[in-house]
């Protein structure tokens, strides 16, 4: 056990290293945000381990292995959870940046000036406050708009900067510009709502599927046998149970996969 806990130890201490250090955080994929995510777990991760680890002899091998079964599931419907909250998040800055880009084009065609129309708008929209100081200041407003486009779901703001800066040096009219940038972005909306209804149906079936052999065990329970003293107490039990958790999480993981390439491919 001591063994195992220093194998934690080293891992938490691996993932609070600053970004972009360490081959095992590249080779796992870790993005930016999920870095700072897996250092801000890891201490609370390697406390947890340093306390469970020491009281597993207690409980025997099958307890091992339903404690490590229990740990994967729990990590892995946290994991889940997580990223739909982030596709919750990426589609409500999407829908802002299009409400924007309205505001802005109706602003424009009411006659109103280029930089009082960003100080206005800075006060609703915070991704714009770089953009109207800049304005305000005589800075360029192009350059601190694509900063803002580095914001996940501000793409958006990428595709402004360029027509704020055509229209500076042409004096071309911006307002038709991002009147029809607008048009574009609510089309391309509408297409990624009907994929994402498409792959709603597929994600539901896979999580009713991962869930449904709970109904299983609360079927054969009420016919009078005890499947779940089988599962947690057996060798044969345990090890069948871990293994169909697996299954089960790397059939959600795999319909996940497809769901979210189709959305990229839209």
């Amino acid at each position: 056990m001591s063994v195992a806990a220093a194998v934690l130890a080293a891992t938490a201490v691996l993932l609070r290293r600053p970004p972009g250090r360490w081959w095992v955080r590249r080779r796992l994929g870790l993005g930016e945000q999920q870095q700072v995510g897996a250092r801000w777990l890891a201490a609370p991760a390697a406390a947890t381990a340093a306390v469970v680890l020491p009281l597993l002899p207690q409980v025997g091998g099958p307890g091992v292995v339903l404690v490590a079964t229990a740990a994967g599931v729990a990590w892995f419907s946290v994991r889940q959870l997580r990223r739909a909250r982030s596709r919750e998040r990426l589609a409500r800055r999407r829908g802002e940046a299009i409400e924007l880009l309205g505001l802005m084009a109706a602003e424009l065609r009411a006659g109103v000036l280029p930089h009082r129309m960003l100080a206005g708008l800075a006060a609703d929209f915070a991704m714009m406050q770089p953009a109207a100081r800049a304005a305000e200041l005589g800075g360029d407003v192009a350059l601190a708009l694509r900063e803002a486009s580095a914001s996940p779901g501000h793409d958006l703001l990428r595709d402004l900067a360029g027509a704020w800066q055509v229209s500076d040096r042409s004096g071309a009219p911006l307002a038709t510009v991002i009147d029809r940038l607008e048009q574009s972005a609510r089309v391309d909306r509408e297409v990624a709502r009907e994929v994402e209804s498409g792959v709603a149906p597929a994600r539901a079936t896979g999580r009713l599927m991962a869930v449904l052999p709970v109904m299983g065990l609360l079927l054969g329970s009420g016919m009078g046998g005890d499947p779940v003293e089988v599962l947690t107490s057996t060798w044969i039990g345990v090890v069948c149970l871990a293994i169909g958790c697996g299954l089960a999480c790397a059939g959600v993981a795999w319909i996940e996969r497809i769901a979210a390439a189709a959305a990229e491919l839209r």
